[in-house]
């Protein structure tokens, strides 16, 4: 699928920012059957249907699904999309779990700033929220969260512009919690704002 071989030995996990993932086209044309424990699986419709089934909440405090703007397919340096939400706020708005589930990693790079990667009930979708000011005070690796608990607070760190704090959400499908980092994007604006 993705192919980040080279990329991973030059650099290793802990420097990779999913943010720079791109879907390859042709796993989101229509319903496929995902292999178990692949970090990089392909995206079918009812993946956004069990996300909706997880009560997926907006991860901002204070920010309604009408506030939101789809950025998914924002062109980024070179060829590459966004393949996430910039959720604008505050700085030190705080940040709520998306969905109840474990932490996965706390992280840090160039790209992302203070990141925080958390997958759902099912251990079949990570959620990456980056930029962020700050961790909550005591969140750890491992940690079990509940939906709307606050996790962190938004910010500029890694590449954002400091004069534009936001969150950075990303939502990837990935069957291999040991590959926290890859995934294939998943589109979170039709989950909080689906077409009528």
């Amino acid at each position: 699928m993705i192919d980040t071989a080279a990329r991973d030995s030059a650099i290793g996990p802990a420097a990779v920012d999913t943010s720079i993932l791109i879907p390859p086209r042709d796993t989101l044309a229509g319903p496929q059957l995902a292999i178990g424990g692949s970090s990089t699986p392909p995206v079918v419709p009812a993946d956004l249907d069990t996300l909706r089934g997880e009560g997926l909440i907006i991860p901002v405090a204070g920010v309604a699904a009408k506030d939101l703007i789809d950025s998914f397919d924002d062109a980024r340096s070179g060829t590459r999309h966004h393949n996430a939400l910039d959720i604008m706020a505050k700085r030190n708005t705080p940040v709520l779990a998306a969905v109840s589930g474990t932490v996965v990693k706390l992280h840090n790079s160039a790209a992302g700033g203070l990141t925080i990667y958390e997958s759902d009930p099912t251990s079949r979708f990570v959620m990456m929220y980056g930029h962020l000011d700050s961790y909550r005070p005591g969140l750890a690796d491992g940690a079990k969260v509940s939906r709307g608990e606050i996790i962190g607070f938004v910010g500029s760190t890694g590449n954002a512009n400091p004069l534009a704090p936001h969150l950075h959400f990303q939502i990837t499908r990935n069957d291999n919690m040991k590959e926290w980092w890859k995934g294939t994007p998943i589109n979170p604006f039709p989950i909080y704002r689906p077409k009528g």
